[in-house]
């Protein structure tokens, strides 16, 4: 396979700095659907068709997405800047996306282009294994084939193969047959041990592991841990389903590799109490503690909203204030990701507001990094796909952000329990510096009311003027704190201005951005 080096990739992304409204980089445009000449309409009006958003989405991508025709398709690929191997969100490349809809024109087309099936995207996976969650077809498999994919070596991350990563959705086996007749074997395992009926479990489709039986698949111990993973896109899981799986011989207290059990899966999901109770009667342990040192309670407080399983949880656990190996706390990483509610809930129970993580970052830090005026929020916990199976779902890894509100509730809870927005990181960085660092002209906006000084230095003697000279893509936050008192002539320790930094970023030189006004 060849592999795709995102981190040099990124720095060929150009994400808008002007004002210049992007219709073609919003949802509700797709919506419809819109034909090629509705998409030239907005060209011509100023929309830019190869501008990337912040999720690293461009036209071309969500065109695709959306369904839209493939004539708009084609007229995007015909634009400057749209390359059939730009890299875009998580790394992949078009080819990953019109694999992943089935959409056979468009991929014969970017083949034809020079897109290869073997390119991977930053999760180790090529357009074939991407694609194979979302249904696959014969068609489909032959042209990644005839484009360079080569089914027995292809794998991803977790060393799965299409075979495994399709099975959860072929409700009849037949891809499975399909894949077979490849030359795949059905007995295929990933680097953790996980069979296909693991893989199967995931769906949740008990017909499905009964015919997997029927073909004398046995399941492993991970099977249940994998099962509890449920679908990419939310697999309902039920009780009885489990029941099935231990009556096939699997132990409810199987532990992976990576030291999961089902309990780290299960609490990231709402409305799970039950099959919760389930597992803790048959012994599961709920204090156990991944190799990240993440344990069930620490994964439910950064994602889960239903308090009637936190509670559950909370009355089972040994330690409330236990970290993880970054010293994260449940408390850490609800004020992170979750709702306010459930910050309530557990500084009631006791969790500690005072805790710092292994870098001297308090909640403060965390509160930052949960704030989002309404758009993408980041991870919502624990970094990192599931270990010892498939790749793990999305519970727990982001999605909107919080409301500003959520924000406000939260700091005011931590105010109350002596923790005071000035009080600075052990590195010295303020509320300021890390808006700075988050680019946030709201949240910067919201700091101000807080009496925070802004002209404060960190450990390194750098302002959060220095620090938006030094990052700063235009100079709306630069401005925006020199309004609001920031000292122009403050000197870093090596008796640089914000001036003389701004004078060195590349991204201002290279946009023309004037910063005659921090002289």
């Amino acid at each position: 396979m060849k592999r795709i080096f995102i981190a040099a990739s990124l720095a060929l992304f150009s994400f808008a700095a002007s004002a210049q409204r992007n219709t073609l980089l919003e949802q509700s445009f797709w919506r419809n659907q819109p034909n090629a000449e509705a998409v030239k309409a907005e060209v011509a009006k100023g929309s830019n068709p190869s501008e990337l958003n912040r999720q690293a989405m461009d036209a071309v991508v969500m065109a695709i997405n959306s369904g839209a025709p493939n004539e708009t398709i084609k007229y995007l690929l015909e634009q400057p800047g749209n390359d059939v191997n730009k890299i875009t969100h998580d790394g992949r490349i078009y080819l990953h996306w019109a694999t992943a809809k089935g959409n056979i024109e468009i991929m014969q087309l970017l083949i034809d282009k020079g897109s290869k099936a073997s390119m991977v995207d930053a999760h180790g996976t090529t357009p074939l294994n991407f694609a194979a969650g979302n249904g696959l077809t014969p068609e489909v498999i032959d042209l990644c084939v005839k484009a360079g994919a080569n089914l027995k070596k292809d794998v991803n991350q977790d060393g799965a193969n299409v075979l495994l990563l399709a099975v959860a959705g072929d409700k009849d086996l037949a891809i499975t047959n399909y894949l077979v007749s490849k030359g795949l074997d059905i007995k295929s395992v990933d680097k953790n041990g996980n069979n296909i009926f693991g893989y199967a479990a995931r769906s949740g489709n008990v017909n499905l592991l009964k015919a997997l039986v029927q073909k004398g698949i046995t399941p492993n111990d991970n099977a249940i841990v994998v099962a509890s993973q449920g679908g990419r896109r939310g697999t309902t899981l039920s009780l009885e389903f489990f029941e099935y799986l231990e009556s096939l011989g699997v132990k409810p207290t199987a532990t992976t590799k990576a030291g999961e059990n089902v309990l780290h899966f299960l609490v990231r999901r709402p409305n799970q109490k039950e099959i919760i109770e389930h597992f803790l009667a048959k012994g599961v342990n709920v204090n156990q503690a991944d190799e990240e040192g993440n344990t069930p309670f620490i994964f439910a407080a950064a994602s889960n909203r239903d308090l009637a399983t936190l509670g559950l949880l909370a009355s089972k656990i040994s330690n409330i204030n236990l970290t993880n190996n970054k010293g994260e706390s449940a408390l850490s990483l609800a004020v992170k990701g979750n709702s306010p509610e459930v910050v309530k809930f557990l500084i009631e129970k006791g969790a500690d507001v005072k805790v710092t993580n292994k870098d001297g970052e308090n909640l403060l830090a965390y509160l930052v990094q949960s704030y989002s005026a309404g758009g993408f929020g980041g991870p919502g916990g624990p970094q990192g796909a599931p270990q010892g199976g498939p790749q793990g779902g999305s519970e727990g890894r982001g999605g909107f952000g919080p409301k500003t509100e959520d924000f406000d509730a939260k700091l005011k809870m931590l105010e109350e329990k002596g923790l005071t927005a000035s009080t600075p990181q052990k590195n010295g960085n303020t509320l300021y510096h890390l808006a700075v660092m988050k680019n946030d002209l709201g949240l910067l906006k919201r700091i101000q009311a807080l009496g925070i000084d802004v002209n404060a230095k960190n450990s390194e003697g750098i302002t959060a003027l220095h620090k938006a000279a030094m990052i700063a893509k235009d100079d709306t936050v630069m401005k925006y704190l020199v309004s609001i008192g920031a000292k122009k002539e403050a000197v870093t320790n090596f008796n640089e201005t914000a001036f003389d930094l701004a004078s060195e970023n590349e991204s201002l030189s290279k946009s023309k951005i004037s910063i005659t006004f921090l002289k």
